[in-house]
Order: C-alpha cells, then sequence, then structure tokens
C-alpha cells in the first residue's frame, strides 16, 4: 500500500509539472512571457474567454502609470501608446460590458499597485444601467485588492497563480489559445488594446454595419436604462455616481490627474437616446458628471464627444454593401480607433486637421447649457436629414414599447 501511495504521489506531481509547463508555455493570459514560437504561443488567445483575470494579472506586472477605463467601446478605440499618452507605462484596463462599479474595483487594483499617475475614463450613459453594476462576486477570486481598495491576504496571489498554472479552466484556455493562434478570433496587444480586425470582420459576416447597427440598437431598446423612473434606478444611478465620486476622491488624494470622456457614439445612437425617451436623464447625466468633475478641478477635466458631429453623423452603407467597412464607425455603438485618436488628440492638444468638424469639446460650468442646447440643436437637423435612419429607429422603438415615450 505504501508503494503505491508514494506512486500516486508521484504521478500526481508530474501531473502537476506537466500542466504548469503546459500552461507556462502557452501562457493564455500574457503573464509569463516564455519565449514565443510561432504557431504555438505567440497570441494571448485567452484573453476571449478570461478578461477579468488576464488583466488583473497584467496589471499587477505592469504597474502601469496611465490607465484608460472603460467598456467595449473604449476597449478597442483607446490607444495606450497614443502619441498624447506621455505617462508610460499606460494600459488599456476596459472590459466590455464593465459598468462603474467594475471600472471602480479595477481603478483601485491599478491605484494600489504604487505607480499610478493619470487615468483616462471613458463614460456611457448606459454605464449607469443597473445590470451593469450588478455585484461581481468573481471578481475576489481574480484581484489583489478587496472592495475598499485594500491588499488582500497573500494567499490570494498564491490561490491566483495556482489558478494560473494548474486549473482545469486555464488548461482549457491555454488548449483554445493554441488551437486558434492562425483562425481569426479577437487579439489583444500587451498595452490591454482590442485589435479591431476582428470585429470589423465580424461586422461584414452580420450582414454589413447597417445591419449590425440595428442588431445593437435593437439589444438596448429591448434591455437597457428601462424604468428609469423607478426608485430601483434611482438608487441604482445614486450608488453608481457615489462610486465615480469615489475614485475622483481618491485620485486627487493621490495626486492622479482623471480626464473624464464623454463616448463619441454615432448620431444613430444618439436619436436612439431620444427615442427611447432617455435625453432628460441624458442631459442631467451630463450635469451630474460636470458636478462631480468640479470637485476637483485642477486634476479631473471632463469632455463630451457624443453630440453630432461631421464624424460621428457618418452615413451608414446601404443595406447590400456588406463588406463597406465604415471608416470611424464598425456599427452605430462602436467607434474605431481612428476616431478614437482624434479624440486623444483633441485632449491632450495635438494638432487638429479639421476632418472631423466639430468633435468634442471640454464641458464647464459657465458653458453646460449651452453646450447642450447646441448639442440639441445638431440632432435636429441630423433628424431632418436622415429620415430612413429615424425610421428604423422609431420602429424599433415601437417594437420594444418605448417610442411612447419619446417626445
Amino acid at each position: 500500500m505504501s508503494r503505491y501511495l508514494r506512486l500516486l504521489a508521484v504521478f500526481v506531481v508530474l501531473l502537476c509539472a506537466v500542466l504548469a509547463g503546459f500552461n507556462a508555455l502557452i501562457d493564455p493570459y500574457g503573464y509569463f512571457d516564455p519565449p514565443k514560437i510561432s504557431g504555438v504561443n505567440e497570441l494571448p488567445l485567452g484573453f476571449n474567454h478570461r478578461p477579468l483575470l488576464a488583466k488583473s494579472l497584467a496589471v499587477s506586472e505592469l504597474r502601469p502609470a496611465t490607465i484608460i477605463l472603460g467598456n467595449s467601446r473604449a476597449e478597442a478605440a483607446y490607444d495606450p501608446q497614443h502619441p498624447g499618452i506621455a505617462l508610460q507605462p499606460a494600459y488599456n484596463l476596459s472590459i466590455g460590458g464593465a459598468g462603474l462599479s467594475m471600472l471602480r474595483r479595477y481603478f483601485l487594483e491599478a491605484l494600489a499597485t504604487g505607480g499610478l499617475r493619470q487615468v483616462i475614463l471613458a463614460l456611457d450613459l448606459t454605464m449607469f444601467d443597473p445590470a451593469a453594476n450588478a455585484a461581481n462576486p468573481g471578481l475576489d477570486a481574480v484581484l489583489l485588492t478587496d472592495a475598499e481598495g485594500k491588499p488582500a491576504s497573500e494567499a490570494r496571489k498564491w490561490q491566483r497563480l495556482a489558478f494560473v498554472l494548474f486549473s482545469g479552466s486555464t488548461s482549457s484556455d491555454s488548449w483554445w489559445s493554441y488551437m486558434h493562434q492562425r483562425k481569426p478570433v479577437a487579439i489583444y496587444t500587451r498595452s490591454g488594446l482590442r485589435e479591431e480586425a476582428y470585429d470589423i470582420a465580424q461586422v461584414a459576416r452580420e450582414g454589413g454595419p447597417r445591419r449590425a447597427s440595428l442588431r445593437v440598437e435593437a439589444s438596448f431598446l429591448a434591455g437597457t436604462l428601462r424604468d428609469v423612473e423607478s426608485e430601483k434606478f434611482r438608487a441604482s444611478y445614486a450608488t453608481t455616481l457615489a462610486a465615480l465620486r469615489e475614485i475622483l476622491d481618491l485620485s486627487a488624494k493621490r495626486g492622479v490627474h482623471v480626464t473624464l470622456i464623454i463616448n463619441p457614439i454615432h448620431a444613430r445612437q444618439t436619436y436612439t437616446l431620444a427615442a427611447a425617451g432617455l435625453w432628460p436623464l441624458y442631459e442631467v447625466w451630463k450635469g451630474d458628471l460636470l458636478a462631480t468633475a468640479q470637485r476637483a478641478p485642477k486634476l479631473v477635466s471632463l469632455w463630451d464627444f457624443s453630440g453630432v458631429s461631421s464624424c460621428t453623423a457618418e452615413n451608414l452603407p446601404a443595406d447590400a454593401a456588406a463588406q463597406s467597412a465604415m471608416r470611424w464607425y464598425r456599427e452605430s455603438s462602436h467607434f474605431r480607433r481612428v476616431l478614437g485618436n482624434r479624440v486623444l488628440d483633441r485632449v491632450f492638444g495635438r494638432p487638429d486637421d479639421g476632418v472631423c468638424r466639430g468633435l468634442g469639446q471640454q464641458l464647464e460650468t459657465a458653458t453646460l447649457v449651452t453646450a447642450l442646447a447646441a448639442q440639441r440643436g445638431a440632432l435636429r437637423h441630423w433628424v431632418e436629414t436622415h429620415a430612413v435612419d429615424v425610421a428604423e429607429i422609431e420602429g424599433l422603438a415601437k417594437q420594444y414599447g418605448r417610442i411612447s415615450r419619446a417626445h
């Protein structure tokens, strides 16, 4: 029996060694940086399956001076290597579908590394939806800080490392990453940026930008920001705004500069908000963001790129033109990196070639009312000149029972 137990122990040790070696070699989350072998481990494709874990590992390793926080729009459009971002290393810590509560946790994680000096926080009204801010207990397994930003126990670090080396989940991700090295899947750079080529190809597979736009607009109207006059929503909104205040207050206390960016959503998406009856909330939200930013005016700035302008009003190709990629957008919900670069150019005062006329402005208390009025006027003009787009969006709003609140 003792010989059997020894053999079993040796087998278990060997199995663990094989698992650890395989997972460290394939390195699906880009953490160990082994020698790269073409077709084997060049691309850390585990980001496709476990971005929460992969990005937390990256923050611990990189200790970034600048982080970009946001949802899927920011994840693919804002490049940490943009020449305006002088404080390096920089990392795109944006996560698809993230609300402010999740971004708060990742901000605290980055802050705890000790190197953080600048935050670029890309905002959308959808990030204040209660569903986007539901509790995510899985964060406690991947982050090295707790919900208050304090370091978790030393055991957490070893538990996370053990998961990355020995777990069946990681082994599955390693195998998937190995098998897809030469297949079309989403790729993340070492700076956390999601490459857009796969997503653009996906839009083409869905039938082109117009059909893809209708899909994302229908998804929004079906379930996002409904019942915004309810007590439940008001309570959630207040809690989410408090999370933003905490980010700004802690940043100010540590001397971290924060740039708040309201993303350059497409004019169709802007009108979708209006068709859903959300325009009053939209303007209140911008006022609340500005009031929150004013808590530390020397360290926090607020930029609004969401108004209708020459580039955000880019015409969608005809339905039949499935392969006709747009210049500035993938579809009406996601803007491309070329537009994200223009946004960062404006924020960091880089030269402007004038192609995107009217793109963005810094919001200030003295000019907020005028800015909001100008945005309403620009949207009215777009509605008057885009009858097909308006009809499509209003048809969807009616289908999902929201058009009655539009006007």
